[in-house]
């Protein structure tokens, strides 16, 4: 009796396997396998365009190679630029530039996300301004915020933030006024203070959505500092991509393209992990991710 309770014991002390967590890593596995199958058909097609024969042996591609390199082309351009200190500055400006207008926009759209929210006064008041602003195209602010801010920083800063400030505001108005009616009804019963109501339902209830808005923000400033820099500067990624163009060599052109949209995916992944992080208990979360 006692031998056999000793080796249930033991039996009882060895770790069984996380089966949740083997299916997620199985589930990114084949999410990536299927994404690089993807991209690696789409580059052997594009290769093989570019590289056309017809029965004649005289090369017939669809594009001239001067506007599209081929990949065989682009990806040693990539190598060379992510080991290149002088590229490596110009995207360390954009960066810059990304990351500072992302928290003065984000912050300033949360911000007064709430207050709009939670004053109804100031909310049908100034709403239906804040739908008209965000129905300006912002990008062209650009030559305004160079007259405002000078050729430097700070006029790619004030775009990008402009651009992402909208997408955090709109979000953050919707998630904190729409909430369950029957929880509602539950906090006014326990005679709930207007503080803890927003502490307890109204901020955990939106944090989905303000979410959803500070991940389209992070693309949204990446995108502003880009046009900045197109607009008018003598650094950044965008200043690059367009001095590559303006000379005519586009496989510099698309992998100056490539980096950037390797950062703006490293950005997304980066603020997908932090919302799974932090909002561990929506149900939601683990079927999008």
């Amino acid at each position: 009796m006692d031998t056999d309770m000793s080796g249930a014991d033991t039996l009882g002390m060895i770790p069984l396997p996380d089966s949740g967590s083997d299916s997620r890593l199985r589930r990114i596995g084949s999410q990536i396998l299927l994404t690089g199958s993807v991209v690696v058909a789409f580059c052997l097609i594009w290769e093989l365009l570019s590289s056309w024969e017809d029965i004649s042996g005289s090369r017939l591609p669809f594009w001239p190679e001067i506007v599209l390199s081929k990949p065989s082309e682009i990806i040693p351009a990539f190598f060379e630029a992510i080991t290149t200190d002088f590229v490596l500055r110009h995207f360390w400006v954009t960066f810059q530039e990304t990351a500072i207008g992302f928290v003065v926009g984000a912050g300033g759209g949360f911000l007064l996300g709430i207050y709009v929210a939670l004053v109804p006064t100031f909310r049908k008041a100034f709403y239906p301004v804040i739908i008209l602003f965000q129905s300006t195209p912002r990008v062209a602010l650009g030559p305004v915020f160079i007259a405002w801010f000078a050729f430097g920083i700070g006029s790619k800063i004030a775009l990008a933030a402009t651009i992402c400030f909208f997408p955090v505001l709109i979000n953050t108005i919707t998630g904190l006024t729409v909430i369950d009616e029957n929880a509602g009804l539950l906090m006014r019963s326990l005679r709930a203070t207007r503080w803890q109501t927003f502490r307890h339902l109204r901020l955990p209830s939106s944090a989905p959505t303000v979410f959803a808005g500070l991940k389209t923000a992070l693309t949204f400033a990446l995108i502003g500092a880009i046009v900045g820099e197109f607009i008018q500067s003598n650094e950044g990624a965008g200043h690059l991509i367009e001095t590559a163009a303006f000379q005519f060599r586009s496989d510099d052109v698309f992998a100056y393209l490539l980096m950037l949209s390797l950062i703006g995916l490293a950005l997304f992944l980066l603020a997908n992990a932090l919302e799974r992080r932090l909002l561990f208990w929506h149900a939601d979360i683990e079927e999008v991710a």
